[in-house]
């Protein structure tokens, strides 16, 4: 849910309820994770997606009726039963082609709705968790304490917003700006020329600083979430900048530019005593044949959705295992 925080809060915030479907729980083989939702907004529209398409006609049905009588539900799709199978509210309705199980919940946010302040945290980057019973006679209910009620709970967390550092206001950090925006990081511009990096050519960013990118960065806070993303293909600060990077331990650090700029740079950061240099993805990218700024800023941004989640990148066709690595999480005590 919190991924939609933005399109819902708008609603809320105009004095309009709003019906939100999380997926609680899944095993086998689904097409999304646990905490993906849709959301139904007034007169109708439909923001967020749970299946693909599987699911949604069902569920617009079940929103429309808990839009008007405010009762949550739980509603199940898959195939066979679970545990029990002689309890009738246990049957699964045949929908997931996939041959997978989901279980979402669908429930009425009123302004007021004290989870409008826990959407509000997530909405401005605030760490933050909601805990919600999933026992028929409590479903839905904020649950205050998870950790020691008893039955069946749903824990739902927002992480602080990855940082996502580019250095270089090219034409490619523009792409790359937007395309990260899309995905959830907070980004800030890094260049030393002020006519480059403004805010009509990077409206995305949340920050765009002019200074010298080593100076620049040393103020910047890095960890394992940050992506650095080196554009500037610049031999003044280029080295100096994916030293520093690596070693305050950024996430991801890539840097533009052939291969032999790239083994110049390496000579560079081999005499600076740069460590672990085989973090460092350069040439920057996944291999898709990009050439384009849009099409660069896609192969970009895959390889940093791949080396966070541990993917290798390459095509899924003739592959074996899941395809989603996304860890479910459905609490019960």
């Amino acid at each position: 849910m919190f991924e939609l925080a933005p399109r819902l809060l708008a609603v809320l915030d105009a004095g309009d309820p709003v019906v939100v479907a999380t997926a609680v729980a899944m095993s086998g083989s689904a097409p999304s994770g646990v905490g993906t939702s849709m959301a139904v907004l007034p007169g109708g529209q439909v923001v967020g997606t749970i299946s693909g398409g599987c699911v949604e006609g069902s569920l617009f049905v079940t929103a429309e009726q808990v839009l008007a009588d405010g009762v949550p539900v739980l509603e199940r799709f898959g195939f066979g039963f679970d545990d029990d199978p002689d309890d009738p509210d246990a049957v699964w309705a045949p929908a997931l082609r996939c041959g997978g199980r989901i279980e979402v919940l669908v429930r009425r946010i009123v302004p007021g709705d004290p989870v409008v302040d826990v959407l509000r945290r997530a909405a401005s980057g605030v760490p933050t968790s909601l805990a919600v019973s999933l026992e028929a006679d409590t479903l839905g209910a904020v649950v205050t304490a998870p950790d020691g009620c008893r039955g069946r709970v749903f824990v739902e967390r927002a992480d602080a917003r990855p940082r996502c550092i580019v250095v270089g206001a090219v034409e490619f950090a523009v792409a790359v700006t937007n395309a990260a925006a899309v995905l959830g990081h907070a980004v800030t511009v890094v260049d030393p020329r002020p006519v480059f990096l403004t805010d009509e050519r990077f409206p995305a960013a949340d920050e765009r600083i002019v200074g010298w990118p080593t100076r620049v960065l040393e103020g910047l806070p890095i960890d394992a979430s940050t992506v650095v993303v080196v554009l500037s293909h610049d031999e003044r600060f280029d080295a100096a900048v994916i030293d520093l990077a690596l070693r305050r331990g950024a996430g991801y650090v890539g840097a533009m530019g052939s291969r032999a700029t790239h083994e110049r740079r390496t000579a560079e950061l081999r005499a600076l005593g740069t460590p672990d240099l085989g973090r460092l993805r350069s040439p920057i990218g996944l291999d898709i044949g990009a050439e384009t700024p849009a099409e660069m800023a896609v192969a970009i941004t895959a390889e940093v959705i791949a080396v966070r989640r541990g993917a290798p990148g390459g095509a899924l066709a003739g592959g074996a295992g899941p395809i989603h690595r996304r860890a479910v999480a459905a609490a019960s005590g």
